[in-house]
């Protein structure tokens, strides 16, 4: 593992982190084309998180910029001791910086935040406040007052916001915030693909964990431009299937393939006892009743359902015993005096 100045491509993790290593506080910032926001954006955090008493590392995750950010991040790397870059090797999104970043980082507590300035770096102690007093174990931002345009910004996220809260049943009102305090523990657990950063308060929940909400303060841009645009909407919209799949059925996929194939294969059997009641009673030929031949292909898609069905369980069993995943979440373990298993969220309590 290569941290300081010496900016590494990113193409594998490190191993867990040693307890004295370990920072009070890790700042994940994904970066792509933010050459302008960098050096205010870090003297912000500086005065932020050092007036609050905050021992800190910011792990800068370069996505793949082209107007220059590296550049300037090397320069702030070899000025702040407390800066580590990981630099992607190309444009991999927001989601894979995010996870990149919870692999490195060091700190107790995690804060993930956009690079544009829009966030408020002053939020994070009163975050973290809250997180404590609260017990929870993810604090997400609310931008109640957004500073983004009415029609292309706030307006498709109030409609995904709310269909995702519908499908998912969380409460969190601001799902696309990435103005996020965590203990731990739960980036440690969370493996995010696609564009799965929007869902993180959701697949926490899934594993668990206690999320709370804080009103944030939203700025608007004052240098560089927005990576946001409508064509986002229907990304999310996938990712909100994969999420519902992954939250209700991820250890039991034959509830929703063999649901399909029984509904299947009982409507097709029901209409081929109808076209038998009237060749009997009507005289209708089964090669002249349409009914017989959606009842035939109900049928055929019913069976093909349930093949998936047992396939996607034998799949679901290899995945979890050839990495040794469990399908639960330790919280805590007390009066063990082993360590706690391996990637849960476990703390040890000894008697």
């Amino acid at each position: 593992m290569r941290f300081g100045c010496d900016i590494g491509g990113a193409l594998h993790h490190p191993g867990p982190q040693k307890e004295s290593a370990r920072s009070d506080l890790s700042v994940i910032l994904p970066i792509y084309n933010e050459r302008e926001n960098l050096s205010p954006l870090l003297a912000e955090i500086d005065e932020a998180l050092s007036g609050a008493g905050l021992n800190y590392e910011i792990i800068a995750v370069d996505d793949g910029s082209t107007d220059g950010s590296t550049a300037v991040l090397k320069q702030l790397c070899e000025k702040n001791p407390r800066v580590r870059v990981v630099l992607f090797r190309r444009n991999a999104g927001q989601t894979a910086a995010f996870d990149a970043g919870f692999r490195y980082a060091t700190g107790r507590l995690v804060v993930t935040m956009d690079s544009d300035r829009q966030n408020d770096p002053h939020d994070i102690p009163r975050m973290i406040e809250m997180l404590q007093e609260g017990h929870y174990d993810l604090i997400s931002g609310w931008r109640k007052k957004r500073k983004d345009g009415a029609v292309l910004r706030r307006l498709p996220s109030l409609i995904a916001n709310w269909v995702i809260r519908r499908v998912t049943k969380t409460k969190i009102h601001d799902l696309g915030c990435s103005l996020k305090v965590y203990r731990r523990e739960i980036t440690d657990e969370l493996r995010l693909y696609g564009e799965m950063h929007r869902f993180i308060a959701p697949l926490a929940e899934g594993i668990g964990a206690k999320v709370g909400e804080f009103v944030v303060n939203h700025r608007a841009r004052e240098a560089g431009t927005s990576k946001y645009g409508i064509a986002r909407t229907f990304k999310v919209v996938l990712d909100l299937i994969t999420v519902w799949f992954l939250r209700s059925y991820q250890t039991k996929p034959i509830y929703v393939f063999g649901g399909a194939g029984a509904s299947m294969l009982g409507v097709g059997f029901l209409l081929s006892l109808y076209t038998v009641w009237e060749k009997l009673t009507l005289d209708i030929y089964v090669h002249r009743n349409p009914l017989f031949s959606v009842a035939i292909m109900l049928t055929l898609i019913g069976f093909q359902f349930l093949g998936m069905g047992i396939i996607s369980e034998i799949i679901v069993r290899t995945y979890f015993e050839s990495q040794d995943k469990r399908i639960y979440s330790v919280a805590e373990l007390i009066g063990f005096e082993a360590q706690p298993l391996g990637g849960s969220m476990a703390k040890t309590k000894t008697g």
